[in-house]
């Protein structure tokens, strides 16, 4: 293996691996689109919004919740009120979701 060629590899490893960190962290922006489709029925969405708790804002959740507890009120909420939950929650949707609310406690 030539120098060059093994230059080459790490690059395109190190790309690789950058893209999937920043695939886990997720997409704020999806998960602004997601809550604006599916959540602001119930649920204030918005940065700054007024801190209420039935159903909680996003703001007041971003605030009281770390990540972890975020993604795990997700995976298993604690109500079946959540309309359609099951069609918008596959994949990265959680991901998504999860940076959406953390970066309204920015």
């Amino acid at each position: 293996m030539t120098m060059r060629s093994f230059r080459y590899g790490l690059a395109l490893f190190l790309t690789v691996l950058s893209g999937a960190a920043t695939a886990q962290d997720g997409n704020v922006t999806m998960g602004q689109q997601i809550a604006e489709e599916y959540c602001v029925a119930c649920h204030v969405i918005d940065r700054g919004g007024p801190f209420k708790l039935e159903p909680p804002s996003f703001a007041a959740i971003a605030v009281y919740r770390s990540a972890e507890q975020i993604r795990a009120r997700i995976e298993q909420p604690i109500h079946a009120a959540m309309p359609r939950y099951t069609q918008y929650m596959i994949g990265g949707n959680i991901d998504d979701m999860v940076a959406y609310i953390t970066s309204l406690g920015d």
